[in-house]
């Protein structure tokens, strides 16, 4: 199923490029980044301590954009993944990640568009969290959870870099397709529901920009506040700071923040209920720009 849906979305943005293509009056730029880091410590005999490990990352983001004298239509996909292996351990998942933005807008003047947003996010496998004594317990899977959010708005563009949306009708479901997890109320879904649906409204807002040759900084920050608990806004926000060292090595820092009332969670320190997640990311490895 997952190998399904990439390809289909690979398939249709191959179509809508191929079908304009040959229109001199349409203007679309497309290009993406590739990028595998590995990482292995190996320890025979050594006083300091430690275990030895082996760490695999794939990264990758794509990008397909429309502009013509009226319009926009900007569509990007990342997908990563993650396998870290302790000693006396079997690989664990680190990393994994799909998310698929698409916006269209329509220019009301120079810098406003009247604007829609899809932005989905799910992963490719199953997570677990893993107790002291090697136990696991599965906490995530592919579409549990879901998030797809579809929002109607205003976006201002002061600069090619930067934009900022405000969407007042917007729609965030929730999907929790693991019957397991959705027996649980996972995610903030009812128990044995699949989906939980919030109206409410949407600010986003996105920074891509190279701060030196060969330094890029991105970041994308949004605030979902449904309309029934309005002061129970959820938080996303994720920046990468990727540096170029030659054609075919790169370096980059990445971090994700999420916040979300109706998740709980178990905690570090074994409590369960709401809190800040966060992750880093950082990697050194090959990759591949076109």
């Amino acid at each position: 199923m997952r190998l399904i849906f990439l390809f289909s979305l690979i398939a249709i943005l191959t179509f809508i490029h191929s079908a304009h293509s040959q229109d001199s009056t349409i203007y679309w730029t497309k290009g993406g980044n590739l990028g595998v880091n590995f990482s292995q410590v190996s320890l025979s005999n050594w006083s300091g301590g430690g275990n030895s490990t082996v760490s695999v990352t794939g990264l990758s983001n794509f990008f397909l954009n429309f502009k013509d004298a009226h319009s926009l239509w900007n569509n990007s996909v990342e997908l990563g993944y993650g396998l870290t292996k302790l000693e006396g351990q079997e690989f664990r998942k680190s990393d994994d990640r799909i998310i698929v933005i698409s916006q269209y807008g329509y220019k009301a003047n120079e810098h406003l568009t009247y604007s829609g947003l899809l932005d989905f996010r799910t992963q490719f496998s199953k997570g677990f969290k893993y107790a002291a004594d090697g136990k696991e317990t599965l906490i995530s899977n592919f579409l549990a959870p879901g998030f797809v959010t579809l929002s109607a708005g205003l976006t201002y563009r002061p600069s090619d870099w930067l934009e900022m949306m405000v969407a007042p009708v917007s729609n965030r479901l929730v999907l929790v397709m693991d019957d397991t997890l959705s027996q649980q109320g996972a995610f903030g879904v009812d128990r044995g529901k699949n989906v939980r649906s919030d109206l409410g409204m949407n600010f986003n807002l996105f920074l891509k920009k190279e701060i030196v040759q060969n330094v890029t900084f991105q970041t994308r920050f949004n605030v979902f506040a449904p309309y029934q608990t309005i002061t129970t806004a959820i938080v996303t926000w994720e920046t990468l700071l990727n540096l170029k060292v030659n054609d075919y090595i790169t370096a980059s820092f990445a971090t994700d923040l999420l916040y979300d009332e109706k998740i709980a969670i178990q905690r570090d320190n074994g409590t369960i209920g709401p809190s800040t997640q966060f992750r880093s990311v950082l990697a050194i490895g090959f990759g591949y720009k076109f």
